[in-house]
């Protein structure tokens, strides 16, 4: 990021723009009909999605400033977000988080990794021909979406501080 836009946004302002972005994909997701009608883009948020979830799983506890890797610079196509924030404590009180697969009474794990499973699912389908396709299932993306939305409210507050 360019010095000067750092000052000016904040050091949470590429976590807002990656986060944005996977919101806007996850919005035109929901409003095609088919998951054949992704573009590339929209493929590759997903997949960044996925990641992050991933990495919701397999957090280290042991860093006392959860942001801390996020003002570090790395060298890579994408910043690895996962590792700096604990999606644990951020979603738990999400209210479509917790009343998912509520009956089943599934943990976080499990639940993170029903999210994860279904968007491989997702972009597995957006493959194959449009006779096969299945109906999207719309809960898991109002659940994605309300996640994204708590993480960019976070984002913000934290550029503006």
């Amino acid at each position: 990021m360019i010095p000067n836009a750092m000052t000016s946004t904040g050091p949470y302002a590429g976590l807002w723009s990656h986060l944005k972005s996977i919101d806007h994909t996850i919005e035109r997701i929901v409003l095609v009909d088919s998951s054949q009608k992704l573009s590339e883009l929209d493929k590759d948020r997903l997949m960044a999605l996925q990641k992050f979830l991933k990495g919701g799983i397999e957090i280290d506890l042991t860093s006392k400033n959860p942001f801390e890797a996020l003002l570090s610079y790395k060298i890579s196509a994408e910043p690895e977000y996962s590792s700096a924030i604990d999606l644990r404590s951020r979603i738990n009180d999400i209210p479509e988080f917790n009343n998912f697969l509520k009956k089943a009474k599934k943990g976080y794990d499990e639940k993170i990794k029903r999210l994860i499973d279904f968007i491989d699912n997702y972009l597995k389908d957006a493959k194959e021909p449009e006779l096969f396709q299945k109906k999207d299932e719309k809960e898991e993306f109002v659940v994605l979406r309300s996640i994204i939305h708590s993480l960019l409210s976070d984002a913000e507050f934290a550029m503006r501080c």
